[in-house]
């Protein structure tokens, strides 16, 4: 009897902690956010000047587009354009030190990255196979806007309604809203991207391009997405995947060196890399993390390879959960009718 009362008062203790502590510290430690948004709401639809909606998109115009204002910086191995830089040109920079032949495509990374102080540019053989439709229309026209100033006005938006909420001060309301105003002014001046706006295309002109690029996409698995969403700036050590963009230049053009996405998902968990993935302002406001755009499915074969690479036993060691509760049960039968002989004998 006297064992029940002291696991009856372990049972209420535990429960105590869990019911009313844990939540509590779980809402401090990891505040609620809103789940991802796949329709990318904060972004305009593409319309002509009257308003109404863009025609389907032209595939052959938007080939001609792409050729015209993209290939400059981008390569499109779909299309046979494998380089920026001629071997000629990589000779003439690098030649005295290093193998033109044998490292082409490393050295046609760093001149393109060099020459723009970016990381490499993307190559858009299946950048409509991995992006949302949506977003991608609106990263070519503005790609600061649909990457990072948007979201981050939407968000300190929100968040300037709620403190309003708080406040009854007039005076005091008016100086929190200019505040507001100012903190994202002063974000959307940032130079972030180094690609420029093509504001200047009519939004059916991004249409055809971003048609043209649906055109020639192909399915990629869970591998080859995180290395096109991710792999110009991020390693992933355990995968041997090398960031496309050197490190030294990429801690030039960011401030610092992007982290390895080798164990990302066991320090950070799948929930808080879905919402940050889709919307890194929304979980750490002022993120130099851009906004990737992808889509539900993209996203969702992302975090599938960064879980089978940095949490391959993830399944082995939930099944073995069972195991060990049945073991704690079991010797907690037999401990307790030990302890009832032992006592019995003694008495």
């Amino acid at each position: 009897m006297k064992e029940l009362k002291i696991l009856a008062i372990v049972v209420i203790v535990t429960a105590l902690t869990y019911i009313g502590i844990e939540p509590l510290a779980h809402m401090v430690m990891h505040p609620h956010v809103e789940p991802a948004d796949y329709s990318f709401g904060d972004l305009k639809e593409l319309k002509n000047a009257d308003g109404t909606a863009v025609a389907q998109g032209n595939i052959e115009n938007g080939k001609l587009l792409v050729g015209q204002n993209c290939k400059a910086c981008h390569t499109l191995k779909a299309d046979g354009y494998e380089h920026i830089a001629s071997k000629e040109e990589l000779m003439a920079k690098y030649g005295t030190i290093v193998d033109v032949e044998k490292h082409y495509d490393e050295l046609d990374n760093r001149y393109v990255a060099e020459m723009y102080n970016s990381a490499v540019p993307l190559d858009l053989s299946n950048a409509a196979t991995i992006f949302d439709p949506k977003f991608l229309s609106n990263f070519i026209k503005d790609p600061s806007n649909a990457a990072f100033d948007s979201t981050y006005k939407m968000h300190k938006e929100h968040q300037m309604h709620l403190d309003l909420a708080k406040l009854k001060n007039d005076e005091e309301k008016a100086k929190l809203q200019a505040s507001v105003a100012a903190e994202i002014e002063s974000f959307r001046n940032k130079p972030k991207i180094a690609m420029p706006a093509f504001d200047y295309l009519s939004d059916q002109e991004i249409a055809d391009i971003v048609a043209y690029l649906t055109s020639i996409k192909q399915p990629l698995d869970g591998r080859e997405s995180l290395v096109l969403a991710c792999g110009r700036c991020h390693n992933m050590q355990y995968a041997n995947i090398e960031a496309t963009t050197p490190a030294d230049l990429l801690k030039k053009y960011l401030g610092t060196t992007p982290p390895d996405l080798s164990m990302m998902i066991r320090s950070k968990g799948e929930h808080y890399l879905t919402v940050f993935v889709n919307d890194p302002q929304k979980v750490l406001i002022g993120s130099s993390m851009p906004r990737v755009g992808v889509t539900r499915e993209t996203e969702s074969k992302i975090v599938g390879y960064l879980e089978e690479v940095g949490d391959s036993k993830k399944e082995e060691r939930e099944s073995l959960g069972v195991w060990v509760i049945g073991y704690f049960v079991i010797f907690a039968v037999l401990a307790y009718f030990f302890k009832r002989h032992i006592w019995r004998e003694l008495h």
